[in-house]
């Protein structure tokens, strides 16, 4: 098990040491890339500061709290970007036949579709974000507490399990249907409604979000423990749902493949 895990973390570490040789290539498309992120990181907060400067509320938090809510939101989003990015790009090596070679290695094609395409450029903004979100947490009126902060990790690894499901979702649909850059573009698109409190949109969105996209268990249930606010979803049934959704992303997968035919036919 030990040495399996081995040559898959050798796998992945010679995928993103070539997809640093490309970013290097790149420099110049990279750093606008890199500029364009950090602006609107810059702004968003700008707007968030605004709203604490004006002492307004949003689904009874105070502005100082929803800061939390929205670095929350980047951690996750940008983590997923990372480690997830070969999702993007799917579709075409679904079309071109490339997804074909994969099945026929001894690495897992799931792995290689999952993490094919490694994002330095977002592993580098995750780097200069930390600080700066110690930084900002630092100057809130918030109240954490050490177990608050433990229990708000330990919900970041039930986070990543759901990014990990939706994400495998997403190529299941890829190898069904050939189409994924909707799909992930329309998650992308869900998962921003996480940069506030899910429980400030209407009742039928917010079990939308909670329970059939379950943004609110990747984002709100996290901030609202480390806020030490009673959590809108039980945690226990949150993490049951975590991990359930893993199990029945990877047998969807195993269930997909069965239905694939090749490029070729």
């Amino acid at each position: 098990m030990r040495s399996r895990l081995n040559t898959y973390f050798k796998v992945w570490w010679l995928t993103a040491a070539n997809a640093a040789q490309s970013a290097f290539i790149n420099r110049w498309s990279n750093a606008l890339f890199m500029l364009g992120k950090i602006l609107r990181l810059i702004m968003m907060l700008v707007f968030l500061f605004l709203l604490k400067d004006r002492q307004l509320s949003i689904a009874g938090y105070s502005s100082d709290q929803v800061v939390l809510f929205f670095l929350t939101y980047q951690i996750i989003d940008v983590t997923a970007q990372i480690f997830y990015r070969g999702v993007y790009v799917f579709s075409q090596k679904i079309r071109t036949g490339e997804f074909d070679f994969y099945l026929l290695r001894p690495i897992s094609a799931l792995f290689r579709a999952l993490t094919g395409q490694p994002d330095l450029n977002d592993a580098l903004f995750l780097v200069l974000f930390l600080p700066v979100m110690v930084a900002v947490v630092w100057q809130l009126d918030v109240h954490i507490t050490l177990p608050s902060l433990l229990g708000y990790l330990v919900l970041l690894l039930n986070s990543f399990m759901i990014v990990t499901a939706l994400h495998i979702a997403v190529l299941t649909i890829g190898v069904l249907t050939t189409e994924v850059d909707n799909i992930i573009w329309m998650y992308r698109d869900l998962i921003r409604l996480g940069q506030f409190p899910v429980t400030m949109y209407w009742a039928p969105i917010r079990f939308v979000l909670f329970f059939v996209v379950p943004i609110g268990l990747m984002i709100t249930i996290p901030a609202q423990v480390l806020l030490n606010v009673p959590p809108s979803v039980n945690l226990g049934l949150a993490t049951l749902l975590g991990i359930g959704s893993v199990i029945i992303s990877l047998q969807a997968w195993h269930w997909a493949l069965k239905q694939y035919s090749s490029a070729s036919s």
